[in-house]
């Protein structure tokens, strides 16, 4: 099957076609949900805030703007929606690369979004511990330095792409990013010191 560019399936989902949409969806699924999974750190709000991002963005194509990306859109979607529902409750970060983030039969976890499956079993088990040090520091930073990590280099997007999302200039998330790297080499030389 060719792939069809996000333009035409909006196009088109815009004109009444639901298939479109779905393919859409199907596109950026996975992505919205690791990325507001790890903003909030809750595993069924995050699936909540991803479905509502989704509708959200299905009752409002009429006003999306089709020279922009329609990843950066339902991204700030999906922030405004996490950044809501994490002022709106208090959630205990229950973040872990081994829980599973769907309901397929494929048990898709966070891990299998991000792991690299070029490796070795045994190289595999040596990162298993090192893996879990990463999280640890990654879940203790303030969640507009997991935020930005997190769109950055886990999600590997551009710069340009993510000041789209969370509203701020190219150089402002250049700035934010290398705080955030400075706060998480901190935090990490601080819990090598502890252990």
């Amino acid at each position: 099957m060719d792939f069809i560019p996000d333009e035409q399936l909006i196009g088109d989902a815009r004109a009444g076609s639901i298939e479109a949409f779905e393919k859409i969806f199907d596109r950026y699924k996975k992505q919205i949900l690791n990325y507001v999974y790890r903003f909030i750190g809750n595993r069924e709000t995050a699936e909540d805030v991803t479905q509502e991002a989704f509708i959200k963005a299905y009752r409002n194509l009429d006003l999306f703007d089709p020279q922009r990306k329609f990843s950066s859109w339902i991204y700030a979607i999906a922030r405004n929606l996490a950044k809501n529902a994490l002022r709106d409750k208090k959630y205990f970060r229950d973040i872990s690369l081994d829980t599973e983030i769907n309901e397929d039969a494929n048990k898709t976890t966070l891990k299998d979004l991000v792991a690299d499956s070029t490796k070795r079993p045994d190289i595999l088990m040596r990162d298993a511990e090192l893996q879990q040090q990463v999280e640890h520091v990654l879940n203790s930073l303030p969640v507009e330095f997991r935020e930005i990590i997190t769109l950055c280099c886990i999600q590997n997007m551009h710069q340009r792409d993510v000041a789209k999302i969370i509203g701020c200039s190219v150089s402002t998330v250049s700035l934010r990013l290398e705080k955030a790297k400075q706060a998480y080499r901190c935090a990490w030389k601080k819990q090598n010191r502890r252990s």
